[in-house]
């Protein structure tokens, strides 16, 4: 299962970004402008492992919100 998640951030994102990267499930990362601080992309192999990784995502320091968005067909 593929989603990709959108996370706005306060204080230094440099912490928040090397917690993300040492996270097995996330493929990708992204410093962003606009509303949203960073971007990710997340691999999972069901929904319950999703709902771990969102809530632990949640809980890191300098995480204010999250929106995700579950793949559900890649065309390219």
């Amino acid at each position: 299962m593929e989603a990709f998640m959108l996370l706005k951030a306060f204080g230094d994102h440099r912490h928040l970004m090397e917690s993300l990267s040492k996270m097995v499930n996330v493929s990708q990362i992204y410093n962003i402008a606009g509303d949203n601080d960073v971007i990710i992309h997340i691999n999972v192999k069901s929904l319950e492992e999703f709902k771990n990784l969102i809530n632990d995502i949640r809980s890191m320091e300098g995480v204010l919100n999250t929106t995700s968005y579950i793949v559900l067909h890649r065309v390219k």
